[in-house]
């Protein structure tokens, strides 16, 4: 709730996506006691499900952004698959699952006093290292 909050106050957009059915995910997004998203894509919205790049994409068309210029954060296999097959800056933050070896640019072991000034660094370490190894 800290990292949404954060993110909010810093004038960033949000999204989430899900492969849940949107009427729960309408239960848990009733929970927040602040708008949290901008977006949601929800298993019965999205074009094809995750592994596919498909919701991720979906989510920066929706929000009017370059995918590429956006960070995923998963917890698990297939999110994680599919956060990073859409060209996203992609965060594992394991939750019952492991997400070693699945091809995150960075594991979290929680998002406990993390803020949107981390993700900010997050994104920029990980696209400054694209942009030093030549790729673009």
């Amino acid at each position: 709730m800290e990292l949404l909050r954060s993110l909010r106050e810093s004038g960033i957009r949000t999204g989430l996506v899900t492969m849940s059915l949107r009427t729960m995910a309408d239960a848990v997004i009733e929970q927040i006691d602040f708008d949290a998203f901008d977006v949601v894509i929800t298993g019965d919205t999205s074009r094809q499900p995750k592994p596919f790049p498909d919701p991720y994409l979906q989510a920066a068309e929706e929000l009017g952004v370059d995918v590429t210029r956006t960070v995923v954060i998963e917890d698990s296999p297939s999110g994680l698959r599919s956060g990073v097959s859409s060209g996203a800056v992609t965060l594992g933050v394991p939750h019952f699952v492991d997400l070693d070896g699945l091809g995150a640019h960075a594991l979290w072991p929680t998002l406990d006093g993390r803020s949107a000034d981390d993700l900010v660094s997050l994104f920029a370490d990980h696209r400054g290292a694209l942009m030093q190894g030549g790729a673009r």
